[in-house]
């Protein structure tokens, strides 16, 4: 190249560099400046020729220096690395730095640098920065919840007011709602909501509101407020959610504390059990302070003032002072006007134990004989239920005066009540060891204690063989007694009673003064054998029916299932006693047969049911448990009726739980690889019975009338109480449903309800119906329009009773 063309070639050079913005920069081997691009004064304010020959580190701080020393010796270069370089002004410029080594190029023998300066990029960052500090700042003080996330619904920011925990504020980033909600074991259907109103709010563009409810590590739930608002980019697409909350747990406590002051006076009102009206009273004020201890405590002896620091309020009846309400304050925290809240509560709680106080005044007159001052019959049943639950076993013996019509006709029926006063008095008196209640217009009825039975017939002989004076009067009385076997184990009081009264009927039918009840005896008048020959008649004759009893819901009344009886009218005998019957068929394998029927029966019924299928329940023998055919038999008839498996549930008690034949676990297994329900029948009456609860794939458990008929006596009317609390308690913490047999009374159906019972059954609501007004019948409807409500119950309680009876003489 000749120096004419060398010359042009660095003019050009020259040039292009002249417009070159970066700043260019050659170094030799020692780190001084050998070439500077013109722009040099543009960046740093020096002109080209003060740089030449100047050591680059000149320019640098000391840090700086050694840094860039070390990065030069880096291969290959980086792309571009942030240096801060002196300005000829004395001050700091940003420039960013890429390089290439030509040392081994001889031509060049140096580093080529090229630098741009970002100075004003770090600023705007720096104050950027700044101000994302400032508005994180407020929005970490912010008392609001707050928190962002990105376009797939992932969270990039929560404020501690959203999340306190900071470990778990730290680990929510990045994480979806489901993922968070997995981690933190919430419900994950809170996930599921969230998602679907974060689409709601991308897809309307607008705010979207609701409210959710989340238990805290304590176990508390916490209520909340929450909002979404999209945020969208210059592309109309979403660039952000942000999500905005509030804490409304104490709105919510106040709400709830008033709806359980109204459910306490609503529940006092309908004369609900004392207990459930306090606890409601008593769980108003745990709602209102769930992080406090909260006490009711009703006796003499109750604290007048709580332990350690905390406050309580008088429970009053008039002015006696009966009990207190208190209230400890958590560890760390203090009660914030809870003084108020405290004596309105105590308040209610004095109102609704003075209303109790005046309804057990008038249960107590509703249960004693007006004229003898004696129980009248329905307490005599309640007492006998409690002393039946308590393990005894009396005797019952029905006194019936004969020819009392005469001494009233003769006399006058002021001489007639007189005789009946003298005649409780007697009884009273001079028999103690007994209780004794007035059993009708001229009977008595007198419990008495298991083996004392012969005894006390021969003192009632005596008793009233002496004369009685009555205004002036000297009466002898004749009378009937009819005396009921030693009750057993599981027996209740009202089939204690009607043996009495058979056996009263028998002896006035017999012209006796004493007949004692035997149901061996009434079996064998109809004998046995011709029986069951009449029966497999009867059977194939299609005479055997069904008829249902109504299981309606506690709380509603609402019909639940029916429960499918067997029945059987004898074209000659009349109304046979399915005990009888039964008893016989399960002497030989007819009941396998009868069984089956029953199934098929049931299930086609309730499959047909008016309005749509409803549940049946059908009594299960121990022959057909241990049948191998039982299982088909449940398959074929679910198949033929269509009626779903689990509208089908299967009764067994205890004692067929305990057959030493087929394991009756597998049974039971098998039966629920078909789906179909099954109950545990007469719950609390057999064996240890908790055990079973556990061992068995249970899904009802049905407590004894032994138990109902007690509730809300005076006498031991408390330990059926508790019996009956704990029962459906343990069944609930099992996941079993709780039905309650032989409702009899409105204020057992009150206090079951108040209990929790979930299904109740008994002649309360209904008898046993043919099929034809069990499809129509509403709770509250009378069977019989034509008859009051006992007469009615009574008529069809007659459809059972012992087989003697309907045939004797």
């Amino acid at each position: 190249m000749t120096a004419a063309q060398q010359e042009a070639l660095e003019t050009v050079s020259r040039n292009i560099m002249a417009l070159v913005t970066n700043l260019v920069l050659i170094l030799d081997a020692e780190g001084k400046v050998a070439y500077a691009s013109e722009s040099v004064h543009h960046y740093l304010g020096y002109e080209v020729m003060s740089v030449l020959g100047q050591p680059v580190v000149n320019f640098l701080t000391l840090e700086e220096a050694a840094r860039v020393k070390n990065d030069f010796a880096e291969l290959p270069a980086p792309e571009w690395r942030h240096y801060q370089v002196r300005h000829q002004d004395g001050s700091w410029r940003d420039l960013e730095l890429t390089w290439v080594s030509l040392l081994d190029d001889p031509l060049v023998a140096g580093v080529l640098v090229v630098a741009r300066d970002i100075t004003d990029e770090v600023q705007i960052r720096q104050e950027l920065a700044e101000q994302k500090k400032f508005y994180q700042t407020i929005l970490e003080d912010l008392p609001y919840q707050v928190a962002v996330l990105d376009q797939q619904g992932r969270y990039v920011y929560a404020n501690p007011a959203a999340i306190g925990n900071p470990e778990v504020r730290q680990g929510i980033i990045g994480l979806t709602d489901t993922e968070y909600c997995r981690w933190r074991g919430h419900d994950p259907q809170l996930a599921a909501d969230r998602q679907r109103l974060f689409a709601e709010a991308t897809r309307s563009r607008r705010w979207v509101n609701w409210e959710e409810a989340i238990r805290d590590p304590d176990g508390q739930f916490r209520y909340h407020q929450r909002h979404y608002l999209p945020v969208f980019g210059a592309d109309g697409q979403l660039d952000r959610m942000i999500g905005y909350g509030r804490d409304d747990t104490n709105r919510q406590r106040r709400l709830a504390m008033n709806t359980r002051q109204t459910q306490a006076l609503h529940l006092c009102a309908q004369g609900a059990p004392l207990q459930e009206v306090l606890d409601q009273i008593l769980n108003a004020l745990e709602v209102s302070f769930p992080q406090a201890q909260a006490a009711l405590h009703l006796s003499d002896d109750a604290p007048r003032a709580p332990s350690a620091p905390g406050m309580s309020a008088e429970i009053l009846a008039g002015a006696i002072r009966i009990g207190a309400l208190e209230l400890q304050p958590p560890e760390t925290g203090e009660l914030i006007e809870a003084q108020p809240v405290l004596d309105h509560l105590a308040g209610l709680a004095s109102m609704v134990i003075e209303r109790d106080a005046h309804l057990k005044q008038l249960e107590r007159l509703a249960y004693v004989d007006g004229l003898t001052d004696l129980m009248n019959r329905p307490a005599f049943v309640r007492a006998l239920n409690q002393t039946l639950a308590g393990g005894q076993h009396p005797t019952v013996i029905i006194l019936d005066l004969k020819h009392f019509r005469n001494v009233n006709r003769q006399y006058g029926h002021t001489t007639g009540d007189a005789l009946l006063i003298a005649v409780a008095h007697r009884l009273e008196h001079d028999l103690p060891e007994c209780s004794v209640a007035r059993a009708g217009g001229n009977g008595f009825a007198l419990r008495v204690p298991g083996g004392s039975g012969e005894s006390t017939i021969k003192a009632l002989t005596q008793i009233m063989g002496r004369p009685f004076a009555v205004r002036g009067e000297t009466l002898y009385v004749k009378y009937h007694i009819g005396v009921s076997p030693e009750s057993q184990s599981g027996e209740d009081a009202e089939s204690v009673v009607q043996q009495a009264e058979d056996a009263l009927y028998r002896s006035k039918q017999l012209g006796q003064t004493v007949s004692r009840y035997d149901a061996e005896e009434y079996a064998v008048e109809l004998t046995a054998l011709t029986l069951e020959v009449e029966l497999r008649q009867a059977f194939a004759n299609r005479q055997l029916f069904l008829v249902f009893q109504p299981l309606v819901q506690a709380r509603s009344g609402s019909l639940h299932a029916v429960e499918a009886l067997l029945r059987w009218t004898h074209p000659e005998r009349g109304a046979i006693s399915p005990q009888v019957f039964i008893a016989l068929a399960e002497q030989s394998d007819l009941i396998l047969d009868i069984g089956g029927w029953v199934l098929r029966e049931a299930c086609q019924q309730a499959a047909a049911w008016p309005g749509g299928p409803v549940q049946v329940s059908v009594n299960v023998s121990a022959r057909q448990l241990e049948s191998p055919r039982f299982r088909d038999d449940v398959r074929s008839a679910l198949m033929v009726s269509g009626l779903p498996a689990h509208m089908l549930e299967l009764e067994l008690t205890e004692s067929m739980l305990m057959s030493p034949g087929r394991d009756v676990v597998d049974v039971l297994e098998q039966l629920k690889v078909l789906k179909v329900r099954l109950a545990l029948d007469d719950f609390g009456t057999g064996y240890s019975s908790l055990a079973y609860l556990n061992r068995f794939p249970l899904d009802v458990l049905k407590i004894d009338r032994s138990f109902i008929q007690g509730l809300g006596l005076e006498t031991y009317g408390h330990k059926n109480l508790a019996i009956v609390r704990s029962t459906i308690a343990l069944a609930h913490e099992l996941e079993l449903e709780v039905v309650a047999e032989g409702i009899e009374t409105d204020l057992q159906r009150k206090i079951l309800v108040g209990l929790g019972c979930d299904l109740l059954q008994g002649y309360f609501f209904s008898a046993p119906m043919p099929l034809e007004q069990a499809v129509a019948w509403r709770f509250g409807e009378s069977l019989c329009p034509a008859e009051p409500s006992l007469t009615c119950l009574k008529r069809w309680a007659e459809t059972s009773i012992p087989l003697a009876k309907s045939v004797a003489p």
